[in-house]
């Protein structure tokens, strides 16, 4: 029988490296649906995600024998919200982009949390958060100008960059609400909560608009869940023990991991100007996180 508490105490010791493995595992929940055909609908997929990660929650929450609907409601709601939109503004992202590209753009969230920080969990921001943004978004052009696009043969719709940016957002204000609920809640109720709205929202829609999977696609569906919620354990813990803006510089190895994934299964092409442009990104992603001091 797996001791679940002796896991946990393992976990807790190993502080910023909790956060290299949810980087780790989130790059390879992506590297899943990039493999899955486009004729599975994205919210089906969320779904799918969803209900495997709530089955293997609620049954750690069983054996811990611990509350699951939790004390604040109202933010666990907002969470389950904040990351089900996020969600699947990243699985948009994922399947009309390439990885690399994909990934760059929704790392961009450490610096919109250093702005949400600032408003909602008492963080104060330093003046040169503006140099930051600057920063980071000069990567960005520098990645999405027609030009570089053009030379790494790649064709964008603006859409599908708002719906990466507007994944980058809700992903920055998901993890604000789960450092303010890691001061109250159990780590397993707020990952709880994720799955459990995505479900209830979804589910309707789904039901629907029904596409049955085959047995690879369900494969990789399988590989959605189980890495998801391992990379979400993952985070949830490196997030208590961690200011949010210190944990999401580790995050970003996401990045390298998800440039790795496009070159060696997808032909990504990586050129000079991408290693700029995300080097920027990191830069600015960097001053964002060391330039926050607590308000005294």
């Amino acid at each position: 029988m797996i001791n679940i508490s002796e896991l946990e105490k393992k976990f807790n010791s190993f502080n910023k490296f909790n956060l290299v493995l949810a980087s780790f595992f989130f790059s390879l929940m992506t590297l899943c649906v990039k493999n899955i055909d486009k004729r599975i609908p994205i919210y089906e997929l969320v779904l799918f995600r969803s209900l495997l990660s709530l089955i293997i929650t609620l049954f750690i929450i069983k054996q811990k024998n611990i509350n699951p609907w939790g004390k604040n409601k109202k933010l666990l709601i907002l969470r389950g919200i904040l990351g089900t939109l996020a969600l699947i503004c990243i699985f948009y992202a994922i399947r009309n982009m390439p990885l690399s590209i994909s990934t760059v753009i929704q790392y961009t969230y450490p610096i919109f949390i250093s702005i949400f920080a600032g408003i909602f969990i008492n963080e104060k921001i330093n003046r040169n958060i503006v140099f930051a943004l600057i920063t980071g978004w000069i990567g960005i052009l520098v990645i999405l100008n027609p030009s570089q696009l053009s030379n790494i043969n790649v064709e964008i719709e603006n859409v599908s960059i708002s719906i990466a940016f507007l994944g980058a957002i809700c992903t920055a204000l998901a993890y604000v609400t789960v450092k303010k609920l890691s001061f109250t809640e159990n780590v397993y109720v707020i990952i709880e909560y994720f799955p459990l709205i995505s479900f209830i929202t979804l589910s309707p829609i789904v039901l629907i608009n029904w596409v049955t999977p085959n047995w690879n696609e369900l494969f990789w569906i399988i590989g959605i869940g189980l890495f998801t919620q391992l990379g979400q354990t993952f985070l949830t813990i490196g997030l208590k023990k961690l200011p949010a803006s210190e944990a999401s510089t580790v995050n970003y190895l996401q990045v390298l991991f998800g440039s790795v994934w496009g070159v060696l299964f997808f032909r990504e092409i990586i050129n000079i100007k991408f290693f700029l442009g995300a080097l920027l990104v990191l830069l600015g992603t960097i001053i964002s996180s060391t330039k926050i001091r607590k308000r005294i």
